[in-house]
């Protein structure tokens, strides 16, 4: 029971001391540095390329950013994500350091022509790449993802909402909670 409560204790001083919520995979730490070619502008740009033949959905692998819907619109994370034909999803962070959680997976259907829903769960820990530093690393618990997206016409992108709940070890104290929009563009071979 006592290092429950240090697990606890160490996530909910992880999440006040990030002053956001739990992102992608991992805890939030504050705004990343997003690379120019996964910036919204550029993503625009990729819509008038032809699609792959086999891409008729949003099966396939994008480049993911996220911004949460705060007055500044923060990024909270950008990732490579791959959507399988089996209704699976994996996503690896590009803003979270390994040993707080980068990966994660998820589950997907179709609700509508173009649309899309996903749930899929990060396991976030507080580590010595945190904001406090925290050594050795503890599980701060689960965070939900869930997203609706739009496939493009051009099937290149899609565009949608995303919400995150971050949850103590318990898997039912919710930490934080941080809603915001998605955008992604295909990435191909060519």
């Amino acid at each position: 029971m006592g290092s429950y409560l240090v697990v606890l204790g160490l996530g909910i001083a992880g999440a006040t001391a990030a002053s956001e919520a739990a992102a992608g995979c991992g805890m939030y730490t504050g705004p990343s540095s997003l690379p120019p070619s996964w910036s919204p502008s550029s993503m625009q740009a990729h819509e008038g390329r032809r699609p792959p033949p086999s891409a008729t959905n949003i099966v396939g692998m994008w480049k993911v950013s996220f911004f949460a819907d705060d007055a500044a619109h923060t990024q909270v994370d950008f990732a490579t994500v791959q959507w399988h034909s089996d209704g699976t999803e994996f996503m690896i962070s590009g803003g979270r350091a390994p040993s707080t959680g980068d990966v994660c997976m998820g589950a997907w259907e179709q609700t509508g022509g173009s649309t899309y829903k996903l749930k899929h769960i990060a396991l976030a820990y507080s580590s010595s790449d945190s904001a406090p530093p925290v050594v050795p690393a503890a599980f701060v618990g689960p965070a939900i993802m869930q997203q609706t997206v739009t496939l493009s016409r051009s099937k290149n992108s899609y565009a949608g909402t995303f919400t995150i709940d971050q949850y103590a070890p318990d898997e039912t104290t919710l930490i934080v909670h941080i809603t915001g929009t998605v955008s992604a563009t295909r990435f191909t071979a060519d």
